[in-house]
């Protein structure tokens, strides 16, 4: 890597995060200090998430200097920056360290899966986060609410998650994006926003009379949702940055529905946070189950192609690799191949273990990443001893899969003959 492209990014965050941070706090609601939504949540997780644990100090330091900067510019005392700084630092650094162990360790591999448990992460820490906010600042004296700890929990979810397709979620996704058209996915990036400045421009006055006002609030949710199928996760990112500054700016400044008579003190900041929270969470899961069917899709195609390998008096067992994690997934319930149990067949290093040196030496730049295929699957003989200490003749078949910007992924299958005869003897090396 070039040298000089990390302190560019670092000097880019530093702008983006300052620009977002004075942005939000003009957003700040008098009676909990907070502002409605921090946006500048996502972007740190986003680039914790994404990070080495190593240049963690480097963001964390630079995060908390740049958060104290911009709150006492908006005239917050020095004390109420610090717990609100620090409290801030600490639920996104136990949020990414856990998204971290989640994806090194876990077996999940539904992307669907995989972000709802992101945003129950999100979900949590931010409630702790509210927590541990609202018992610092009465520590110091600070006269605190209920409705506070409420603000300061949704302020920072929506914020995490206005970011997560960008950075958490993109990693996720497939490199395949159903964005077949991108002026169709350009005009609902520019009709969205423009129909959310509409609903929310109207003065509280002006709301008397506006009778369908409601019905247009479910309906701008409805074709936010149904535009998520449509619209890139990269983009997704964009329309939820531009949703959260227009319901909360107007929001803030008395205009909308959400700042309507029915809504009294912090209730119209709650209910707008909320309705985001709400759009953010299910528009998310549904990109995420969309990329889920086309993955599912381009796997199925990947293993049609893999079949061709097969004959008929031949035993198939189809397997998934993720180089990233080295772990091998048996994609069929099968307990044993020829008496072998399958769970002492784990990971890439186990399988080679129970190949022939000469084999082993082949195909062990394709587990680790460094060979890949292009359309036309790679195939080879194999020996393995599955049972006993005789070597026996297998066939392996393996197709890189292109779909996966997470992890390097291999699906492959193995075929074995019913009759497997046996080579001369030979042990694990």
């Amino acid at each position: 890597m070039i040298k000089w492209t990390f302190p560019l990014k670092w000097l880019l965050f530093c702008v983006c995060y300052f620009s977002l941070a004075f942005l939000c706090l003009e957003t700040r609601d008098n009676g909990s200090l907070s502002s409605a939504i921090w946006l500048p949540a996502g972007l740190t997780l986003g680039v914790l998430c994404s990070a080495p644990i190593s240049r963690w100090p480097l963001w964390l330091v630079s995060t908390g200097i740049l958060h104290i900067l911009v709150s006492i510019l908006h005239q917050r005392p020095m004390n109420i920056s610090l717990v609100f700084a620090l409290n801030d630092l600490i639920v996104l650094c136990l949020s990414a360290h856990i998204w971290k162990i989640i994806l090194k360790d876990s077996g999940v591999t539904s992307r669907l899966n995989l972000t709802a448990i992101f945003i129950a992460i999100v979900l949590i820490a931010s409630m702790f986060g509210g927590i541990s906010t609202f018992y610092s600042l009465r520590i110091l004296g600070y006269p605190t609410l209920f409705s506070h700890f409420i603000i300061w929990s949704i302020s920072n979810a929506t914020g995490c998650l206005a970011f997560a397709p960008f950075f958490a979620i993109k990693s996720l996704s497939s490199s395949f994006s159903p964005d077949s058209n991108p002026k169709s996915s350009l005009l609902l990036l520019i009709v969205i926003p423009a129909l959310t400045l509409v609903l929310f421009s109207p003065r509280m006055e002006d709301l008397q009379n506006a009778t369908l006002i409601e019905p247009l609030i479910y309906f701008l949710f409805g074709f936010t949702l149904l535009s998520s199928l449509f619209i890139s996760t990269s983009k997704l990112s964009l329309l939820f940055i531009s949703l959260a500054f227009i319901i909360s700016l107007t929001t803030i400044y008395n205009q909308g529905i959400f700042a309507a008579d029915d809504y009294t003190g912090n209730s119209g900041i709650i209910a707008s946070q909320l309705y985001l929270l709400a759009i953010f969470i299910f528009s998310t899961l549904i990109r995420a189950g969309t990329n889920d069917i086309h993955l599912s899709r381009a796997q199925s195609d990947q293993l049609m192609l893999l079949s061709h390998c097969v004959s008929s008096h031949q035993q198939r067992y189809s397997f998934r690799v993720n180089i990233t994690q080295q772990k091998w997934v048996w994609t069929e319930l099968i307990d044993s191949i020829n008496n072998f149990p399958i769970n002492n067949l784990t990971t890439p290093s186990q399988m080679l273990g129970r190949m022939h040196p000469e084999d082993r030496d082949i195909l062990l730049p394709w587990f680790n990443g460094i060979n890949k295929t292009g359309a036309t699957p790679f195939s080879r003989s194999v020996r393995l001893i599955l049972d006993g200490t005789a070597f026996s003749q297998a066939y392996i078949a393996m197709l890189s899969d292109q779909h996966s910007n997470a992890n390097k992924m291999l699906n492959g299958i193995l075929i074995v003959p019913e009759h497997i005869p046996s080579s001369p003897t030979g042990h694990i090396i």
